[in-house]
């Protein structure tokens, strides 16, 4: 093979190394075209329905006065607890994929997330006392039974003069005599109990000052739940990396019913 020849079959092997170079460096490009387009598709897609969601939700208020606690409501037949009041539903069909109580699915395969404000929920009381006092005569043992679901509760003393007493549940000693103060008026004072399930005993004892007195009441401390709301929800997608936050395609799509525009 003379010396041209080789020379030819080189510059061939490089022009074939140039060309598949090439080749992938434009099947590179054209992926990441086909991505990001498949991904913008799924940004439009998510939005489209969370708009959907977010209508429901508008029409299941102006039929019923609230938004549900739960999204997947929206696709509910019958009423959830305490929005039966003109109920119309379902108010909108299954667009995708659902999962537990009918959360209904992004398009990257995690279910969508839906948030309305807690709301205070006022406490029940499984015990309150008459005015109690000592009056005249020796001191005095006040038993109060009552039933209680079990678990943690608060007891609130509210104490208009009495400087000698002692609060028991159960026989447990929760408020002892050295807390008892005749100012400020009424002293109040709240303390955390852990009670059975069942029936328990508030046992009140009172050596003070005839005419001052106290009341007592038991019950489940004030709490915060999920309940029907009229205020606002907010309905998104964690993108593509299915967690909170991110930038790009992994930025969270949020749509916010009391800010405008509404997608933040």
């Amino acid at each position: 093979m003379d010396k041209k020849t080789k020379e030819k079959k080189g510059f061939a092997v490089l022009e074939l190394i140039i060309f598949i170079v090439i080749l992938f460096i434009i099947a590179g490009i054209s992926f990441r075209l086909v991505y990001a387009v498949n991904q913008k598709a799924k940004i439009v897609k998510a939005k489209s329905e969370i708009t959907q969601f977010a209508i429901a939700l508008e029409n299941m208020k102006d039929d019923t006065g609230y938004y549900p606690v739960r999204l997947g409501a929206i696709f509910d037949k019958n009423p959830p607890a305490g929005m039966s009041k003109n109920w119309n539903g379902p108010y909108a069909t299954k667009m995708s994929e659902t999962v537990n109580n009918d959360t209904p699915i992004d398009p990257w395969g995690t279910p969508y997330f839906y948030q309305i404000p807690l709301t205070d929920v006022p406490p029940e009381t499984y015990c309150s006392t008459p005015d109690i006092g000592r009056f005249t005569g020796p001191p005095r043992t006040y038993n109060f039974p009552f039933t209680a679901p079990g678990g943690p509760a608060q007891l609130v003393l509210t104490n208009y003069g009495i400087t000698s007493g002692e609060i028991s549940v159960n026989g447990v000693v929760i408020i002892p005599q050295r807390e008892f103060k005749n100012n400020p008026y009424p002293q109040i004072i709240t303390k955390n109990v852990t009670l059975p399930a069942g029936t328990n005993i508030l046992t009140c004892w009172l050596a003070s000052t005839p005419d001052d007195y106290f009341q007592v009441s038991i019950g489940n401390p004030a709490r915060k739940e999920l309940r029907p709301t009229t205020d606002y929800f907010i309905i998104g997608s964690y993108g593509r990396d299915k967690k909170q936050g991110g930038k790009g395609f992994d930025r969270d799509i949020i749509f916010n019913s009391k800010t405008y525009p509404n997608f933040q």
